[in-house]
């Protein structure tokens, strides 16, 4: 069709425009020399080569009618396969056997989805393990939307060796009947969805073989899959995480008649195009023809003519592949059923072939190679062209109030960020393990069921070893049914070494803790602790020369070799945690009498530097660097740090806070000081914030970030929150902001709801097999939209808003013109260049503009208030099921405010409920303390990680 359109159009656009400015000679001849020049090429015989170059002048136009018609007369009505034949009287029609047959298996497919598909709250608790074993080509899912399309037809035919091995698996009673797996499968697997056919390796396998005699229980280990190479090969193509195991099962036909939909549609389109060519050639050798046609030079006619005969006969010689194969099928078959399953299972082998063959040859010739599923994908087409502007060499010191905790949030005279203090004169002190829950549950002893029993204790749920949170109260001690971290360090080093005898063992012991870095501490008692001990009235360090001459080796070694409690956000915008490593460093030297390892012991007793004394050797060097690692870990074992830098985290828990009445318990004066600390040193020259610690000023970080600062109490004429002011209002007011900006803004009753895009609850509600599913988001994502949606739905608003005086000038100080006159629904699509850093596509603003059609017209009130308590509902169970599946910490630090704010509201505002209370339990696991102050992390930490990564890189240093 396209050649066709190329040819002749341009062809008929060429003679016509001709024809305006020439003599019908002149048309003639330019005609002929043009031809000269491409007729080789067009024409399909010398012959007719020959016949039109002689007679370029003076060809009669009764040779071509006589051609042409005679062309015209070799093609018959076009002959359908009994499968694509109209099942009705009307021409053209689509509804053939074969659609009738893709139709039926598009509907049972998705009844079957219907049937075994869970919801995401049946799908907590069945990931399984999420490593995979085999990376092939045919993993496959990355890049953009136009990639994934790709991806599924071309290489998406390994779904049916999922579903394959998936029937097999039911046939060897390796799934249970809601698609789960036996514990004899492997397991249900992320990328998989399906057990290793002969894998018997687990538990009850090895239970039964014992149960029989010994000699069987060799006869259950990893027997090979002699399907196992077809794993290879398949990727994660045919996982659904709403379907489990029964995904392959059902997405293979699902595809197929999608394939089978979409030829009947070609077959259909061909046929038009087929009767619609026949009518035009015909036209086009008729001499009684009207209108152009007769003003097209005789060697044109023939040329399209012949082009167009082509793709006629190209479309006969398809139909009649389809045609051969019915004919020897349709005697054994039968007439028009039997011939159309086989039909399409013939058509359904072939193309996913030919897709096989299409996909290897595209990934040969590096046509088109798709990405692995852990791909990142390369860079953005357009790179940010501006930097972050910070005032060059200004340092920022944690004054010794902040860090003491003595801060008054009435005196703004006390604000003094620049007065230099001693990074150990810190009263803030990181709590892990048992003591962090400990401090915790001593926070919000007052808490009380309705029976008056303290239940404080039994909220704080989840393992204590790895928490870690930031506190100013003192250690808190242990119950007598608790263990300690040393005790059970002690206790699971004496159970590696079980066959030590008693007598040697503390000889043994002593030794190790002489040359392993990583041995047990025992603590000393005062011995050493006096050295470090503080007078909590005076503030300052008793006059000791050896306490001074340790406190300033242990300032310069936790600084890092930057100005003790010092930051300059132009040098280097991340922390050194120096206050958490003078805590660890000065923990270690209590428990080992004062001394550093042996490999950094140089330090200490001569006072020489590394530069001094460099290290000979690269073993030399890891030995001191682990050394110095070792004096930082937790007395549980794991490794503790900074994990902020987002500026967007913040500011959610702040406006959390403030919609929640400013209890004291969830954020306490001390950490509104902190906090005030930290967004003013991350402040730009320019007077904004970045969307991270170092972004450039972006719309979403100044405005998000102002909101937080003034709800912290942070006054409106103060210099740098009139820089920030005058930031926002020069880029145009907080409606330049981003949606997620604007859904705090919302929160708090300094936007209308208007002002932001729909988030509607009812999606939820949408059959689990539903492609726009939200539980088909990546986890973080719908996480977030979850309770995004809950509030949205609810309409949730600062309960004081219109009465409470900051908010008030909150809307004055962030917008451009007067809060009363912004016309909202004009404003939900505006974006600042400098945030548009991924523009949203068209179509996405046009389904937003009918989701507000949906929320703002009357007519669909009735429908829209009758589903939406619905998904309402879910999303607050679904939101419970996370709480209690995360001891309310969830998945991250924005859904963990959102959610805080959801169970809020659910409880009518009650500050009191036992659902809040917990929450604001976990709000210190967030929370990090540094010389730039307090901020909220990404997670609760990355303990896991570091930890694995640091004894992995000790071990393979050889020095475990």
């Amino acid at each position: 069709i396209s050649c066709f359109v190329i040819v002749a159009f341009d062809n008929i656009y060429l003679v016509l425009s001709i024809m305006e400015d020439h003599s019908p000679e002149t048309v003639e001849q330019v005609m002929a020399e043009a031809a000269l020049e491409t007729v080789m090429e067009d024409l399909p015989t010398a012959a007719i080569l020959e016949e039109t170059t002689a007679a370029a002048y003076n060809l009669e136009p009764a040779a071509v009618i006589e051609t042409s018609t005679s062309t015209c007369e070799t093609f018959p009505p076009l002959s359908l396969p009994t499968p694509l034949q109209p099942l009705f009287s009307t021409p053209n029609t689509l509804i053939s056997p074969l659609f009738v047959l893709a139709v039926v298996i598009m509907f049972l497919s998705l009844l079957f989805a219907q049937k075994f598909s869970r919801s995401p709250l049946q799908q907590i608790g069945h990931v399984g393990p999420r490593g995979r074993k085999y990376h092939s080509w045919n993993e496959s899912t990355t890049g953009g939307c136009g990639g994934r399309f790709i991806d599924w037809w071309i290489f998406g035919g390994s779904v049916w060796i999922r579903a394959a091995l998936c029937l097999w698996d039911g046939m060897a009673g390796t799934h249970s009947s809601d698609g789960d797996h036996h514990q004899e499968s492997s397991g249900e697997n992320l990328f998989a969805c399906f057990g290793v056919v002969g894998n018997k390796s687990d538990k009850s396998a090895a239970g039964e073989s014992e149960s029989i005699g010994g000699e069987d229980k060799k006869q259950s280990e990893n027997i090979p899959d002699p399907l196992a190479h077809a794993v290879s090969s398949t990727g994660i193509l045919g996982f659904d995480s709403s379907l489990g195991g029964f995904g392959p099962i059902c997405l293979a036909p699902i595809r197929a008649s999608v394939f089978l939909l979409g030829w009947c549609s070609v077959c259909s389109f061909l046929k038009i195009s087929y009767n619609e060519l026949v009518d035009f050639i015909t036209k086009l050798a008729d001499p009684a023809s009207a209108g152009h046609f007769q003003q097209i030079p005789s060697l044109y006619r023939d040329k399209i003519i012949n082009v167009v005969a082509s793709i006629l006969y190209f479309i006969q010689d398809v139909m009649k592949v389809g045609n051969d194969l019915v004919e020897k099928k349709s005697d054994a078959l039968g007439d028009a059923w039997l011939p159309t399953i086989a039909y399409a299972i013939a058509f359904i082998v072939v193309f996913e072939f030919g897709m096989y063959l299409i996909g290897n040859a595209c990934m040969l010739l590096k046509i088109y190679v798709p990405m692995g599923i852990s791909h990142p994908g390369g860079a953005r087409p357009h790179k940010i062209v501006r930097t972050p502007q910070w005032t060059e060499g200004k340092e920022h010191f944690l004054s010794h109030k902040l860090l003491s905790g003595d801060y008054s949030s009435s005196s703004s005279s006390s604000r003094d960020v620049n007065e230099e203090s001693g990074v150990l004169s810190s009263k803030w002190r990181c709590a892990v393990a048992h003591d962090s829950h400990q401090d915790t549950i001593a926070k919000f002893n007052y808490i009380k069921s309705k029976e008056g029993d303290d239940v404080s204790s039994s909220l704080m749920t989840g393992e204590p070893f790895g928490r870690q949170i930031w506190t100013l109260n003192e250690s808190q001690p242990s119950s007598d049914k608790e263990v300690s971290e040393d005790d059970m360090e002690n206790k699971l080093k004496q159970e590696l070494v079980p066959n030590l005898k008693e007598e040697k063992k503390e000889e043994e012991e002593k030794t190790e803790n002489n040359n392993n870095i990583f041995s047990p501490l025992s603590p000393l008692g005062d011995l050493v602790q006096n050295i470090f001990s503080f007078d909590r009235d005076n503030e300052s360090p008793k006059e000791d020369p050896k306490q001074d001459e340790t406190a300033k080796l242990i300032e310069t070694i936790a600084s890092g070799g930057r100005n003790p409690m010092a930051f300059d956000p132009s040098k280097n915008p991340n922390s050194c945690d120096q206050i958490f490593r003078a805590q660890m460093i000065s923990s270690y030297l209590e428990k080992n009498d004062g001394k550093f390892p042996e490999d950094i012991a140089y330090l200490q007793d001569k006072g020489e530097s590394d530069e001094a004394n460099p290290p000979k050797t690269a073993m030399e060097a890891a030995k001191r660097g682990v050394a110095f690692y070792s004096l930082l870990q937790s007395t549980d074992g794991h490794w503790a740090g900074d994990y902020g830098g987002p500026h967007f985290l913040l500011p959610g828990l702040v406006v959390s806070w403030y919609v929640m009445g400013c209890p004291s318990v969830m954020i306490s004066p001390p950490q509104q000081a902190l906090m005030l600390h930290y967004f003013k040193v991350h402040q730009q020259a320019d007077g904004g914030w970045g969307t991270h610690i170092e972004s450039p000023s972006t719309m979403f970080g100044a405005v998000i970030c102002y909101l937080a600062a003034r709800l912290l109490g942070a006054h409106k004429d103060e210099d740098w929150i009139k820089s920030g002011r005058d930031f926002i209002q020069k880029e145009g007011g907080a409606v330049m902001t981003s949606s997620w900006a604007k859904f705090w803004l919302c929160l708090v009753g300094c936007m209308d709801w208007k002002g932001h895009n729909s988030v509607p609850p009812e999606m939820w509600l949408l059959p689990n097999w539903f492609p726009f599913h939200p539980g088909r988001m990546w986890c973080h994502c719908r996480m977030v939209y979850l309770p995004m949606g809950y509030l949205y739905g609810s309409r949730f608003i600062y309960s004081q808003a219109e009465t409470d005086p900051l908010i008030e000038e909150l809307r004055n100080e962030l917008y451009c013109e007067p809060y009363d006159s912004i016309e909202w629904d004009r404003t939900r699509h505006l974006v600042a260049s400098m945030d548009n850093y991924s523009p949203i596509p068209t179509f996405m603003k046009f389904a937003q503009n009918c989701l507000s059609v949906y929320e703002n017209w009357k007519i669909f009130r009735p429908f829209r208030d009758a589903i939406r308590k619905a998904g309402l509902d879910f999303c607050l169970e679904y939101m419970r099921a996370e709480d209690l599946q995360t001891n309310f910490i969830d998945i991250g630090p924005v859904n963990k405010a959102l959610n805080m704010v959801s169970a809020f509201h659910s409880a009518n505002n009650d500050i009191n409920d036992l659902a809040v209370r917990s929450h604001m339990m976990r709000v210190p696991d967030y929370l990090w303390v540094a010389e730039d102050g307090m901020k909220m992390q990404g997670y609760n930490g990355s303990q896991c990680w570091d930890t694995s990564f640091a004894i992995q890189a000790v071990w393979e240093c050889g020095l475990l």
